[in-house]
């Protein structure tokens, strides 16, 4: 499985794109949208999740920081045809440029790791 995140400023478009993804051949249980103002343990969820997705600790908190400000829409793809179809389609829903350090680029990322249920960040 591939994990597919996008951070978005905009709760609009996040659920836009999580809409389009819906009408597109994906389903419910593999798209999670989460909002920074959704519970009272949000950055420990927050920092639970991108701690268990991402190995770079780094990575792991500047994703995590962004993800704190915005509305972040997680794609849990079961093809790397699929993974790209749902980059795709949250980089042209506007998610942000997400660039840990000067290697990486691109917006959405696509990390072949499988999130177990209990880190997943769902709506509440």
């Amino acid at each position: 499985m591939i994990t597919v995140i996008g951070v978005f400023d905009d709760i609009d478009l996040a659920e836009e794109a999580s809409s389009y993804l819906l009408a597109n051949e994906f389903t419910g249980e593999n798209i999670d949208l989460y909002t920074h103002n959704q519970a009272i343990d949000n950055d420990n969820r927050i920092t639970n999740f991108f701690s268990h997705l991402i190995d770079d600790e780094k990575k792991a908190t500047h994703f995590g920081s962004l993800a704190q400000q915005g509305t972040l829409v997680t794609v849990h793809a079961l093809s790397a045809r699929e993974a790209q179809e749902a980059v795709d389609a949250l980089n042209n829903y506007g998610a942000l440029e997400v660039n840990a350090d000067d290697e990486s680029s691109g917006k959405s990322q696509m990390i072949e790791r499988i999130v177990a249920d209990d880190k997943r960040l769902r709506t509440i």
